[in-house]
């Protein structure tokens, strides 16, 4: 009597441990292209926001003209503080905006800037007015 040997399929053979270190190796791989573009997308952003931030805060000093003029003598008596969250002085890494009158890249008016994600001032990744 003789009798047949069916071959075993796929999933009753199982698997090695090399294939299973290539399917791993390409989910890490993949993993990382995806949290690379993750992270490239928050940069943006944040950028974006901290532009936004000083949008607002030029149209809060071109409303009220004296909050960006070096006061004279005497100081003004009234003052109203036109910026009441402090939240809204801070860029999105945590750091307050800069303010210089007169203006390195606006002479004839003032700048206002982000240090940028190092938090450094006057660096290439400052973002302001300019």
């Amino acid at each position: 009597m003789k009798t047949t040997h069916t071959p075993r399929s796929l999933l009753a053979r199982g698997f090695t441990l090399l294939e299973i270190m290539v399917v791993l190796l390409i989910i890490g791989l993949l993993l990382a292209v995806v949290a690379g573009g993750i992270s490239g997308f928050q940069a943006g952003a944040e950028i974006q926001t901290t532009e936004a931030k000083i949008q607002s805060l030029m149209a809060q000093l071109t409303q009220s003209p004296k909050l960006h003029r070096r006061p004279g003598d005497p100081q003004p008596k009234r003052w109203v503080q036109s910026i009441k969250n402090e939240a809204d002085l801070m860029d999105t890494w945590g750091t307050k905006f800069l303010y210089r009158y007169p203006g390195s890249h606006n002479p004839t008016s003032f700048d206002v800037y982000s240090a940028g994600p190092d938090k450094q001032p006057d660096t290439s990744d400052d973002i302001g007015n300019w």
